[in-house]
């Protein structure tokens, strides 16, 4: 988490970002606290009406009084100071004035280098700080408020509105939070280019065989079948031959690496990581798998031998990949029925 690109810290490569990235690490960053939300989604851009990224408490479908959050994100080169953000906090009272939403719960400003003294010091103090809007209406939002510079006059019934608001909505998020929760998300890694956490241990499957894996386990039995000099039909049939007992098992435990690493894949890299490191081994084996023998299982032991020798360097995974996963994830592709070990499947 500490340390990115070049030995980079995480903390200072957001200073660099693009306003557009820093709106997407902002919802990215968002996920942790997917739990609290009915949904979230990214507005920022023309037409948002003050509002970039917003989590709904709950349902705004055919709702006028929803609850939900937003974070103003705001990328500098500097801390935030309260000239930067008077036509943030006029737009948000201004539209919810007209009746596009209501009111946030909170309004969180997301700056890469935080915020200065003197917007600290506002924040904490909310009266002041709406006083402070009213003294700066007419200097950063009668004409900035709008995309069409349409002038918006601070008249009675708007200052009326703005008087009965909780200002104690307003509120800051340090850049240093954002960063450590972000690294519990599946994105960091990617976006940061720091190295992924270690893999926890792979847990023993029970001596059943799991829902999950009638597939792949119903074409090992097939192929086991097709080798042997007798019926082999069942899984009970396979382990009482040595050979296949412990090819079995073998398989299984392979297999159960696999799913291991498409879970650790999901909680930590973008969706379809994995299934990349799945197309990459598909491709290294179809062609043994294509042409092989009549014999399932001397196909099956070929593709998994196969699968344990190749490179995989361009995956994200590369660093993770055991020689199991890559046997596990034969098993996988079998499972997903995108390859067969007999020609009579």
């Amino acid at each position: 988490m500490t340390h990115g690109i070049g030995s980079v810290p995480v903390i200072n490569q957001i200073k660099t970002m693009s306003p557009d990235d820093w709106e997407c690490f902002t919802e990215e960053w968002l996920t942790t606290k997917k739990n609290d939300y009915f949904d979230f989604e990214r507005l920022g851009g023309a037409g948002d009406q003050g509002r970039d990224v917003v989590g709904f408490v709950d349902n705004p479908v055919n709702s006028e009084d929803y609850e939900w959050d937003n974070y103003q994100c705001k990328h500098y080169s500097s801390p935030l100071s309260p000239s930067m953000i008077w036509n943030e906090i006029g737009k948000v009272c201004y539209y919810s004035y007209k009746g596009e939403y209501p009111f946030p719960r909170k309004y969180y400003f997301v700056a890469p280098l935080g915020i200065g003294t003197k917007l600290s010091n506002l924040l904490r103090k909310p009266d002041s700080l709406k006083v402070e809007l009213y003294n700066n209406w007419d200097s950063y939002c009668a004409t900035g408020i709008t995309e069409t510079k349409e002038k918006i006059e601070l008249d009675d019934k708007l200052k009326s509105f703005i008087d009965n608001l909780d200002f104690s909505v307003f509120d800051k998020l340090k850049p240093i939070t954002l960063v450590i929760e972000h690294s519990t998300t599946q994105f960091h890694s990617m976006r940061f280019n720091v190295p992924l956490p270690q893999r926890p241990p792979v847990s023993v499957l029970p001596e059943q065989v799991l829902d999950n894996e009638l597939t792949y386990v119903n074409k090992l039995i097939r192929a086991y079948d097709e080798n042997s000099g007798s019926t082999i039909a069942s899984v009970a049939d396979a382990q009482k031959d040595s050979n296949y007992s412990r090819h079995f098992k073998r398989s299984r435990e392979s297999f159960g690496h696999a799913e291991a690493l498409r879970n650790f894949s999901r909680d930590n890299l973008p969706n379809g990581v994995f299934a990349d490191l799945q197309d990459e081994i598909l491709d290294g084996i179809v062609d043994v798998v294509d042409v092989g023998s009549s014999d399932g299982y001397e196909n099956v032991n070929k593709a998994v031998a196969t699968a344990k020798l190749l490179q995989v360097s361009q995956s994200k995974l590369s660093a993770v990949v055991t020689v199991k996963d890559r046997g596990g994830i034969c098993h996988q592709l079998a499972n997903d029925d995108l390859i067969d070990w007999s020609e009579n499947e």
